[in-house]
């Protein structure tokens, strides 16, 4: 092939190619807090907030330390999934790992408590007594989960199946710490079980519906 030839081949190629708007973290980070407040507010808006709250107090020492590992693990995944929408090779998206690690305490409070209240426990897990929790918390991450979606769609991750998990731990425990403002319960069993099923819930619903809506 002369010099010519490659000329008209790279010019060839080229001419097709048009600007891209560079991919910014910060962007995509505005989608998720819209999505996470629009979720969070729709809530309150409905049910109100939980009683204490409302009346200007604190919440009790257990479930708050359980709505900060929840909004700390929210904050990890859609970090990680934030980063996985950008172009680059050999990232590391495992930081939310982290999270989760910490946000075990919460069954494992749970269980030991349990054990020392086996009827008060079997009486929390009943679903009239938090199922509504738990839809609450799904529908809360709706927001959460449509941005980051919509931020890896345009990103074309590398691993579409670790993406829609991430998608969906974020997006459940988004609306778990949403309805951790409207829930008044202060059971560390009813919190761990109905609010923190969302997560688990999310995360089976990002791998099987959007992890196949994810590849190139």
């Amino acid at each position: 092939m002369n010099d010519a030839s490659i000329d008209e081949l790279i010019e060839g190629l080229a001419g097709d190619l048009k600007p891209v708007r560079p991919r910014r973290v910060l962007r995509g980070g505005l989608w998720v807090a819209a999505g996470w407040i629009a979720g969070g507010a729709l809530l309150l808006w409905l049910f109100g907030m939980r009683h204490d709250l409302a009346a200007g107090e604190a919440m009790a020492p257990l479930p708050m330390l359980a709505f900060w590992l929840i909004v700390a693990l929210a904050l990890a995944a859609s970090w990680s999934a934030l980063r996985m929408g950008l172009p680059g090779v050999g990232r590391d998206y495992g930081g939310w790992r982290w999270a989760g690690l910490a946000a075990l305490a919460l069954p494992l409070t749970a269980l030991i408590i349990g054990l020392g209240d086996s009827h008060g426990a079997l009486t929390e897990m009943r679903p009239d007594h938090g199922m509504r929790c738990t839809l609450d918390g799904l529908i809360a991450g709706v927001g959460v989960g449509a941005a980051l979606f919509a931020w890896l769609k345009g990103g074309a991750p590398t691993s579409p199946a670790r993406a829609g998990w991430v998608v969906g731990i974020a997006a459940g425990a988004a609306g778990a710490a949403a309805v951790a403002l409207r829930c008044s319960s202060n059971d560390m069993i009813h919190i761990a079980l109905w609010h923190g099923l969302a997560i688990p819930l999310w995360a089976v619903a990002g791998r099987v519906l959007l992890a196949p809506l994810l590849r190139w």
